[in-house]
């Protein structure tokens, strides 16, 4: 005979398990095709799903096209200011979970943060923790799944099936990797020490409707089968490991993709427009007799044409040209100015040999700054040769640089040793980063002019110490204390900075006026 059958009692619930007598009203929004909620009836709903996840969807889920949501999602940096209801918070965080991990471990754990005396205290850490009401901490297990960084990679793939989520619920996401420090946030938001915090996700209603996204590179260029056949951009920040190919490529894709945002830094502006009123009159007067008469000015190198932009609105006198090593990147400078300037290629590929005009050699000015540096040296002089050629007799050429002797490179050693971010992308040079990028010497630059054919008519040096703005922006990230010392260490060097033959010698921005004498 069968032994008697024990009944299974289900345990009375603890008090904070007992639903709330006036249960707030959910979010209502319909799914409209998506993924069916489980009924009440579901054999999926037993006791034992406490303790896993079944994939029931525990937000709104609407309906979308899957390849409409890959290629329709954007990175959104600026949100309404409105808060995220959580249904929705939990959604993105539950796709997150469906996400592969490395041997199904699953050691992830996220931190949803929308309570905005705790976001402000993540944007002191870090700025970009400040642009949205929701910032999800996104954690794994420390020592967990380590080799060949599958905790990262585990991580990674939870924070796509977010964006995606985010996405299709209609808001937007920003995967942030620059935090301050991680340790920081993890104890901020309670994580204990075994949980590393990987990135953090802002969160929130768009600002603005979304755009066309960037472009990519070309998937023959990226993918190849059974061997790799192409030719990977270098990573190295020394200009010397970089072929012409190498810099035209990731220019290209730079200022294509990611580069046409930025602007530059207000003490960089302050520097250009010094070395304006000191340089370059305003050509108003050549202008006015006639647009045959205007001046004509060729911009060399100006990859995101941020700075060529600039020049053309305080001297519209002018008339300008832009040569750059891409036709594309060349356009997306021409149409910063306005008038549209002209567009050149140097060096003029093997494939566009007789197609095209080459660079006239007949201008007023010719200008190449903070470009110098990005160069191989091998290159250097050849470009010098091209300068002198582009400017007419009598005509000025002026190069800006970076001097070796300021407290530049000082500046990139600190960051280095303070675990700064390494690789090209990050390496210090005026914004925005264009690649690999040595300071000069004024000696070297002055010799390679006179090996071209160019003689030196003046030489300024500007900012021999950190402006203050710069102090601000570099230690934002900063402990308060630490940003403390570093603002009054800048205002006590600001003094220093008032000697003329302190910024001439030491001064960080160097800009030289050459001309090509009518006798050559």
């Amino acid at each position: 005979m069968d032994a008697p059958r024990s009944k299974t009692v289900a345990p009375e619930p603890l008090e904070s398990e007992r639903p709330s007598a006036t249960p707030a009203a959910p979010l209502v929004l319909p799914n409209a095709g998506g993924i069916p909620a489980l009924p009440a009836s579901s054999p999926h709903l037993t006791a034992a799903a406490k303790d896993y996840d079944v994939g029931a969807p525990v937000g709104p889920t609407p309906a979308m096209d899957f390849w409409e949501a890959l290629y329709g999602r954007r990175s959104v940096r600026k949100f309404k200011g409105e808060a995220v209801p959580r249904e929705l918070i939990d959604q993105v965080m539950h796709a997150g979970i469906w996400a592969p991990s490395s041997c199904n471990y699953q050691m992830w754990d996220l931190v949803a943060v929308d309570d905005p005396t705790v976001n402000a205290k993540l944007a002191a850490l870090s700025s970009q923790m400040g642009n949205a009401p929701v910032n999800i901490v996104v954690s794994y297990g420390r020592d967990f799944s380590e080799e060949g960084w599958a905790n990262v990679q585990s991580a990674s793939a939870l924070i796509q099936n977010m964006s995606l989520a985010a996405h299709v619920l209609g808001l937007g996401t920003f995967w942030i990797t620059q935090m301050g420090d991680r340790e920081k946030v993890r104890e901020l938001v309670g994580l204990p020490y075994d949980r590393l915090v990987i990135a953090v996700i802002a969160v929130g209603f768009p600002k603005f409707a979304a755009k066309g996204g960037p472009k990519r590179r070309p998937l023959s260029v990226v993918a190849h089968y059974n061997h790799y056949a192409g030719k990977p951009i270098p990573s190295s920040t020394d200009p010397a490991h970089w072929s012409r190919d190498d810099l035209a490529t990731y220019q290209r894709a730079r200022v294509l993709n990611g580069l046409r945002h930025n602007k530059p830094r207000p003490w960089e502006t302050r520097a250009l427009l010094a070395m304006l009123e000191r340089f370059v009159p305003d050509g108003r007067a050549e202008l006015a007799a006639g647009d045959a008469n205007a001046k004509r000015w060729l911009d060399v190198l100006p990859c995101t044409g941020i700075l060529t932009e600039r020049m053309s609105r305080e001297r519209r006198g002018w008339r300008f040209d832009a040569v750059e090593r891409t036709q594309d990147v060349c356009d997306f400078v021409a149409e910063r100015t306005s008038p549209r300037a002209g567009t050149f290629l140097w060096p003029v590929p093997e494939s566009a040999q007789g197609q095209g005009e080459p660079v006239p050699e007949a201008y007023d000015l010719v200008t190449c700054l903070f470009r110098v540096e990005n160069l191989p040296p091998r290159d250097r002089p050849a470009l010098f040769r091209a300068l002198a050629r582009w400017v007419k007799p009598g005509g000025s050429v002026i190069v800006g640089f970076v001097n070796r002797r300021s407290f530049h490179d000082w500046t990139e050693k600190l960051r280095a040793r303070r675990g700064g971010p390494r690789g090209v992308e990050y390496v210090l040079s005026p914004d925005p980063n264009i690649g690999p990028f040595e300071s000069l010497a004024p000696t070297e630059v002055e010799a390679l002019a006179r090996e071209a054919g160019l003689a030196v008519v003046e030489r300024i040096g500007l900012q021999a110490v950190p402006q203050t703005e710069e102090i601000e922006f570099r230690a934002r990230n900063f402990g308060a204390r630490a940003r403390s010392i570093a603002n009054f260490a800048g205002g006590a060097l600001g003094l220093v900075d008032r000697l003329g033959f302190v910024r001439s010698r030491w001064g960080r921005f160097q800009f030289v006026k050459l001309t090509r004498p009518s006798s050559r």
